[in-house]
């Protein structure tokens, strides 16, 4: 057994310094931001945004800029996951775990 420390999460496929000011940024800056990236980046990103709850929002946004096979080329299902949740304009209006109930109707039986 060796004493080297090894994370158990992956780790971030950019600077901490960048993902920090992503962070701050509002959704058309982050897009900004992604669009100047490399494609494999910006879906390594996404993916890498996306386990983890506070960074869903930096996760839609960059995958909404990347094309569904290379989201599919870097994270299989989870990708092609990702890719329709981007697609769905609704992902952006909620917060994550919020229930979205549907409007209840009493129809009338004769």
């Amino acid at each position: 057994m060796s004493g080297r420390y090894r994370p158990n999460e992956p780790t971030c496929p950019i600077s901490l310094e960048l993902l920090a000011l992503l962070m701050r940024s509002s959704d058309e800056r982050v897009a900004e931001m992604a669009d100047a990236m490399p494609l494999r980046e910006r879906a390594e990103l996404a993916l890498h945004c996306v386990a983890r709850t506070h960074l869903r929002r930096i996760a839609l946004t960059v995958a909404a800029r990347c094309p569904e096979q290379a989201l599919w080329e870097v994270g299989g299902r989870v990708g092609l996951a990702l890719s329709e949740q981007c697609r769905d304009r609704a992902a952006f209006d909620r917060e994550p775990g919020q229930i979205v109930r549907r409007k209840v109707s009493l129809a009338r039986v004769a």
